[in-house]
């Protein structure tokens, strides 16, 4: 059984006066092993397109967020287990 007491939760970012956001890509999946600062998502406001980077070392645990679903920021987008 996995311990969630370990686990980060990946908000979608706050940018600026930006409400809503839409996830333009995964980059990955649960299972996947990402470290520190490696881009995890790509969201797109009504101007630009940013990167989300993992806040830590583990494993995707869940992507709560779909592709191409529009969220409002602050929201949890993924949980990743730390190593």
């Amino acid at each position: 059984m996995i311990d969630l007491s370990d686990s980060v939760d990946v908000k979608v970012p706050e940018l600026g006066k930006v409400e809503e956001i839409s996830i333009v890509e995964w980059k990955v999946s649960p299972g996947d092993k990402v470290t520190k600062g490696m881009e995890i998502a790509e969201i797109e406001t009504m101007k630009s397109t940013f990167s989300v980077e993992s806040p830590t070392d583990g494993m995707v645990d869940d992507i709560l967020i779909e592709q191409g679903e529009k969220t409002e920021v602050n929201r949890t987008m993924a949980r990743i287990i730390q190593a």
